[in-house]
Parts: structure tokens; C-alpha cells; sequence
């Protein structure tokens, strides 16, 4: 090992600066005693003496936990309104205006009452820990996002609570409270867990002996993935060779319906390997309706949460632009779902994407999860053909080159006739998709035998040859339909990606002529202003917490949406719409912030009130870094002005005094 790699180790192995340290309580299930184990933890250190606090543990009304909770001191629970109900949450001001040394938080994977500043708890630990805070906190195994569909295939019920995997990576110490089925089982039935009514019905839908095994093997499992990076770790500090990242696994999602459960394996199999991942999505310019591009969406976010790197591409070829970019990436590990045979890859010769990665990818392991165990039914509703437009064009173009053809059938050959019909597919492929260019093939087809194949007016065929003739027709229609189809898809992901390009490009032009501040912002808005769907605002903070709107939409800022830029602005990232971070209301913000802090905040609206997407925050994210270097540049130049026009002041004033004292 170089002493590089070591010096690497020992950096990352020394806490952060300023930032609290995070103890999970681990269980398989509840009732396995995380929280009187933490309890427990937490009487020892309030008798060395530790400054601590209670902000928020549930007791479920056990009383050997209730009786351990005494003496701790507490911070009084927040009350929040929703739908006329009062719901208590942990007070997360109160915690920070006057911070303990350490917090106890219950039940990391709890959501917050709509309305709070965090929609999960888990982020409100994490603000605790930037503040410097030590937590102990509790989850069960069931509660991890990566875990969601084996805990779904194992008990039969869909998890609703989850929490991100790298919130438990990045924890600094993990204890794993351990009991035996048959013991929580005794405990369940002895009402040590839940009331008797609670526990019965439990019982019959969650805690049966063979659940609770399976939960406990995969809390056992995530420990020992714990327990094995450290061991790396440790190693590395040595200097002695330790298990390497080697390598990255891509995986390669659409907008099926089983997007996110690959997403979930993906990251357990990242997470196995010790390898960095990407989400990557290649768009091949066709047709998607709104159920399949919200299933992308979805699991284009859940693999954010879940640490891993989302990437789109664009090309004609999914097997093509995958491996290319694997190699790109130096990748290892392609992971890929195997989906129902569909008539189109029939049709290619039963070539799927598996089949064409296994023929590209030589060197490069290609794995398939099969997700053949899902329901169909929805499956199948999220491929919708084409509009019927599409479909109206290829009926009208082969009616018209019928009759085209027709016209100059006493003047061509039979042979060339068929080139009007070709002409025709060609048509409807460049200007639809191949779903109606392969209609038009078929219809050309039977106008064509229908029309001018002997005898006419019927699809009798007399003679072989014309047989063979009208096989290669069907065949070259549906080649050059094909063909032209994805020319068209290729073509429209060039001018997407050139206006990505262009955008970034014209927005650094403007920019470069800009000399101050506000220069800067008329340049912003101007490009921002070509998307007629986003509203745009760009908001300067005095020194006094009051917000100025410099530049865009000029509104007053409600009461969430002030809470949510105070946010962005005071931690550096983004908040509000589509964030986990005050999400109710309708702006996105986005600081801009350059080496000594924020300078300005960006506000983005969408007009139809809908999240952006995750393509179209990377584009504004991107558009946001030359940005802000140019308010930097801006600030520097101000800076120096006012330096310069201090420095001659204070000539002035010294030749000034001299000429008197002289």
C-alpha cells in the first residue's frame, strides 16, 4: 500500500470538524429492546457527567422502558396542527438554540407531520449532527430503502417509513440488539410490546417465527457489511493491503414499473462490493407517457437517496451507449433487468438488451435481475402505443401513395412501383415512431398485392415470383422504417443535448460581458426567461436575516417559502419543492455560493406546480456553477474597487494632515 492510500485512510478516519457523531441502535423488528439499550447507553453517560437530552423517545407505553426513562432530561415535544389534529414532534429549535452535548432521538425513519421543517427525522438528525450534536438514535433492519422489496417479498407488506442506506454507512458507531424469535414472541404475547389487541393482530400479519428469522438474518447481514468495511479500514490505516473499490457498477433503468426495485439491488449490491454506482438512463429519443417518465423520475431520485450517481445519456443504441459509457467510466459491473418478451424483440430475432450487452460487453460482468415475479397487469399498462395520429398518418400515406402509384402504374414497372410505397414508410417513420411505420409497411403490403400484383383486386398470388417479391418488400419496409425511425430518435436527442449546450454556452457568453453584480443577475434572468414553464427569482439576504428579490419574480415570500430559502441559505443546499427539506411549498431553491459562503439564492417555479425533474435540476444545477463564479467575480471587483477608493482616501487624508501639521 503507498503512503498515499494510507495518509487517505487516516484523513478520513479522523472525525470531522465541528460535526457530531451518530450511534445506531440496530433490531430486526420492534420490541427487540433498541430503545432501552439506548436508554440504558444513556443513563451511563448522565453519570459522567455527559450534558444530555431527550428530544423525542416513544414508549409504546412498555413500562421497563418508561422506568428507564426516568431522570433523563427532557426537551418538551413541538405541537403541530394537521386536519384539526394535534400531532407532537421533536422540537428541533429548541434543541439547537440551546445545544446539548448529546441528543436521543427514537425511531430514525419516523415522518414528520407535513408542515415541519424535515419531512423524515432522519434529516433532522443530520442538522443536529452539522451542528456539532452527538446522537443515539434506533432503527429496524425493515426501515433501510435498499431493503424495502426483500422485507415486501419476506412478510407481505410494503414498508411505507424508510430511511437512505448511507445514513447507516455514514454512522460512526452501530450496536445490533439482538433477541430470539421465540422470545419477542413470548414478549408479544405477554403484551411487552404492543396491547393485547395490537399484539394478536401483529402477530398474525408481521411476527411469525419464520419473519422474524428472515428480518433478523438481514439485520445480522447489514451489521456484518459494517463490520467488514471497518475491518477494511483498519487495514488501510496499517498500511497493510486491504479489499480495494475496484471498478464501478452501472445500472441501467427505464421507466417500467420495476425501475425502483432495481434501484434498491443495485445499492445492496454496491453497497456488498464496496463499489461506487451510477443510475444511468439512456434516452433513445422515443415516445414516453407520463406513467412511464413518473416511474423514471422516481427511481432517478430514489438512487440519489440512496448515494448513488445518476446518469443520462443519449444515443440510438441502449447496449451501444451502455457499454460505451462503461468503459468511459471504467466500470466493472453492468446490472440490468430482464423484462417479458415483447413482439418487438421477438421480431429482432429474440436479441434483448441482456443478450446484446453479453455480445459488447467482453471483459465486463453482466448481471440480469429477473422481476418476471411482478404483476403483469401494470406492467403492461405502462407501454401505451402510439397515438392514434401516428397511426391515422401511416393509413393516410399508404392511401395516397395508392393512388400515386396507381396513376403511374401504365408508365413504371410493377418493380419500381414499389418504391412509392418504400417512399411512403419512409415518411411516416421520420415524422412518427416505428410502431406506424411498421402499420404503413403492412399496409403498403396489401395495397400493393392488392392493387397491381396479378390477379388484381384480390390478395390471390398466382405466381412464385411475385411471392418472393412482395417477402422482400415487407422486408425492405420494415428495414428502412426501422432505420429511419431511430435516424430520428438520434436526431432529436442531438438537439436536446446541443440545447443543454448551447444554453451553458450562451449563458458564459453573457456572463463574460458582465462587469457587476447586477449585470450578472440581468444576464441570469435574461437566460432563465427563455424557459416559458419556470418562473425565476434570485434573492439576495442582508446581514439581518431580511430577504431582497434583486432580480426575476418580484413576490413576497409566504411564510414556508422564507423558512425553506433560510434553509438553503444557511446549510449550502437546496430545499423546498421536490427536496426532502420543506417540500410543501411551490419554489425550489438553489444557493449560489462561492468560497467564503452563499452570494445569491436561486428561486425556481414551475408553472404547472409539478417537482423538476431530476435531468432538469442537473441542467439548472450546471447553469447555477458559472453563475455563481460570476457573482464571485463580481464581489471581488467591488471589493477591490472600494479597497482602491479607501486607499486613496487615506492618501488624501495624509496629505492632507501633513499640509496642516506643516
Amino acid at each position: 500500500m503507498s503512503d498515499a492510500q494510507r495518509a487517505d485512510a487516516l484523513l478520513a478516519e479522523m472525525p470531522r470538524e465541528g460535526r457530531g457523531r451518530l450511534k445506531v441502535f440496530l433490531g430486526a423488528a420492534p420490541g427487540v429492546g433498541k430503545t432501552f439499550a439506548m436508554l440504558q447507553a444513556a443513563q451511563a453517560q448522565l453519570r459522567q457527567g455527559v450534558d444530555l437530552r431527550v428530544g423525542v423517545v416513544e414508549t409504546h407505553g412498555r413500562a421497563e422502558t418508561e422506568a428507564m426513562l426516568a431522570g433523563l432530561p427532557q426537551q418538551p415535544l413541538r405541537q403541530l396542527d394537521y386536519r384539526g389534529m394535534p400531532l407532537a414532534e421533536m422540537d428541533l429549535d429548541g434543541l439547537l438554540a440551546n445545544p446539548p452535548k448529546l441528543v436521543l432521538v427514537d425511531e430514525l425513519a419516523h415522518s414528520n407531520t407535513p408542515g415541519s421543517r424535515h419531512a423524515k427525522r432522519w434529516q433532522d438528525v443530520q442538522e443536529l449532527l452539522d451542528a456539532g450534536i452527538d446522537v443515539y438514535t434506533t432503527v429496524n433492519v425493515q426501515h433501510l430503502e435498499a431493503l424495502n422489496d426483500q422485507v415486501r417479498d419476506i412478510t407481505g407488506v410494503q414498508v411505507r417509513e424508510t430511511l437512505p442506506d448511507w445514513v447507516l454507512q455514514e454512522a460512526d458507531e452501530i450496536l445490533l440488539i439482538d433477541l430470539p424469535p421465540r422470545e419477542l414472541l413470548e414478549r408479544l404475547r405477554d403484551g411487552k410490546v404492543y396491547v393485547p389487541e395490537q399484539a394478536r393482530a401483529a402477530i398474525d400479519a408481521f411476527f411469525s417465527q419464520t419473519n422474524l428469522t428472515a428480518l433478523r438474518e438481514l439485520a445480522m447481514q447489514t451489521a456484518a457489511a459494517r463490520v467488514d468495511a471497518d475491518l477494511a479500514r483498519r487495514y488501510r490505516l496499517q498500511g497493510q493491503e486491504a479489499p480495494s473499490v475496484r471498478g464501478r457498477l452501472l445500472l441501467g433503468i427505464d421507466g417500467d414499473t420495476q425501475a425502483e426495485r432495481l434501484v434498491r439491488h443495485a445499492s445492496r449490491v454496491a453497497e456488498r462490493r464496496h463499489l461506487p454506482w451510477s443510475a444511468v438512463h439512456v434516452d433513445t429519443g422515443g415516445e414516453r407517457d407520463e406513467e412511464r417518465l413518473g416511474n423514471l423520475q422516481a427511481a432517478q431520485q430514489l438512487a440519489e437517496r440512496l448515494g448513488g450517481e445518476v446518469v443520462v445519456l443519449r444515443g440510438g443504441s441502449v447496449a451501444d451507449t451502455l457499454v460505451e459509457h462503461a468503459r468511459e467510466r471504467r466500470a466493472s459491473l453492468i446490472l440490468v433487468g430482464r423484462s417479458r418478451p415483447r413482439l418487438r424483440r421477438r421480431w429482432r430475432l429474440g436479441r434483448g438488451l441482456a443478450e446484446r450487452l453479453l455480445d459488447l460487453g467482453s471483459g465486463l460482468e453482466i448481471s440480469v435481475l429477473d422481476t418476471e415475479t411482478e404483476q403483469h397487469p401494470i406492467r403492461a399498462a405502462a407501454h401505451a402505443p402510439a397515438p392514434w395520429r401516428d397511426y391515422l398518418l401511416a393509413l393516410l400515406a399508404t392511401a395516397v401513395a395508392s393512388l400515386i402509384a396507381f396513376g403511374l402504374s401504365r408508365v413504371l414497372a410493377l418493380p419500381n412501383i414499389s418504391l412509392v410505397f418504400l417512399a411512403a414508410v419512409l415518411v411516416v417513420a421520420v415524422r412518427s415512431s416505428l410502431g406506424p411505420a411498421l402499420a404503413c409497411a403492412g399496409l403498403s403490403f396489401l395495397a400493393y398485392n392488392f392493387l397491381f400484383i396479378p390477379p388484381t383486386w384480390t390478395l390471390i398470388i398466382e405466381r412464385q415470383e411475385d411471392v418472393l417479391t412482395l417477402l422482400f418488400f415487407l422486408m425492405m419496409a420494415g428495414l428502412t422504417g426501422n432505420l429511419a425511425s431511430r435516424q430520428r430518435r438520434q436526431l432529436q436527442a442531438l438537439r436536446s443535448n446541443q440545447t443543454e449546450t448551447t444554453a451553458l454556452l450562451e449563458l458564459s457568453r453573457k456572463l463574460t460581458a458582465a462587469t457587476d453584480r447586477q449585470a450578472v443577475l440581468a444576464a441570469a434572468v435574461q437566460q432563465f426567461g427563455q424557459w416559458g414553464e419556470l418562473e425565476i427569482s434570485l434573492l439576495a439576504r442582508s446581514r439581518d436575516g431580511v430577504w431582497k428579490v434583486e432580480a426575476g419574480a418580484q413576490r413576497l415570500l409566504a411564510e414556508q417559502e422564507r423558512a425553506a430559502a433560510d434553509w438553503a441559505w444557511q446549510h449550502e443546499q437546496p430545499a423546498g419543492l421536490g427536496t426532502g427539506t420543506l417540500p410543501n411549498g411551490r419554489w425550489w431553491w438553489l444557493p449560489l455560493s462561492g468560497e467564503e459562503g452563499p452570494l445569491a439564492l436561486l428561486g425556481v417555479a414551475p408553472r404547472d406546480e409539478r417537482p423538476l425533474s431530476p435531468e432538469q435540476r442537473r441542467l439548472v444545477g450546471a447553469l447555477g456553477q458559472p453563475l455563481a463564479q460570476a457573482l464571485e467575480r463580481a464581489q471581488l471587483a467591488e471589493d477591490l474597487e472600494a479597497a482602491r477608493l479607501h486607499g486613496q482616501t487615506e492618501e488624501l487624508r495624509s496629505a492632507l494632515l501633513a499640509s496642516v501639521s506643516h
